[in-house]
């Protein structure tokens, strides 16, 4: 990217030269100049690199099949990169009584699952016991729970977990 806007800020000057020569008027190139450090300063920005927490909320089926309270955040510095995530999810148990569970771990971007080439799926690697859930990434950026077979655990658009703000 360096290479490109240095190759494009000389090719610039150059141009500008060349009309300063041809047509016998002065030009300043100081503004060609200060555009280029401008452009600079951006590719530079030290603040690309920096961590941010992406939130998600939503309802998920939980492994008793209903659905549950989902909140989950992903820590990486941008959403496709790998990085680590906590989860906290409240459900109603088979007793009727509230559960709330946490978990946090490793996240892992893929590409591709069967009968989709395409399709950005997340890998949750729990630290507590090795466990490991697949959630794909829809176009709007919400999340879908898939199964052992790579496939929604639900039908049920209700059932996804959509991004609420970005720290």
């Amino acid at each position: 990217m360096k290479k490109i806007v240095l190759s494009a800020a000389i090719a610039a000057t150059m141009l500008t030269f060349t009309a300063c020569n041809s047509c016998g008027e002065k030009r300043q190139p100081a503004l060609l100049v200060e555009a280029e450090v401008d452009s600079l300063y951006m590719v530079n920005d030290t603040t690309m690199a920096d961590k941010q927490t992406f939130i998600f909320e939503g309802l998920m089926p939980m492994e008793n099949g209903k659905p549950g309270n989902v909140l989950l955040a992903i820590e990486s510095i941008s959403l496709n990169d790998d990085g680590t995530y906590t989860v906290s999810t409240t459900y109603i148990d088979e007793n009727a009584n509230p559960v709330t569970k946490n978990d946090s771990g490793e996240t892992v971007v893929m590409v591709g699952i069967p009968n989709d080439s395409t399709a950005i799926v997340y890998e949750f690697i729990s630290d507590n016991n090795n466990s490991k859930t697949h959630m794909q990434m829809n176009s709007d950026s919400s999340f879908t729970r898939l199964g052992k077979d790579m496939k929604p655990v639900s039908k049920n658009p209700a059932h996804r977990l959509i991004h609420k703000k970005t720290k």
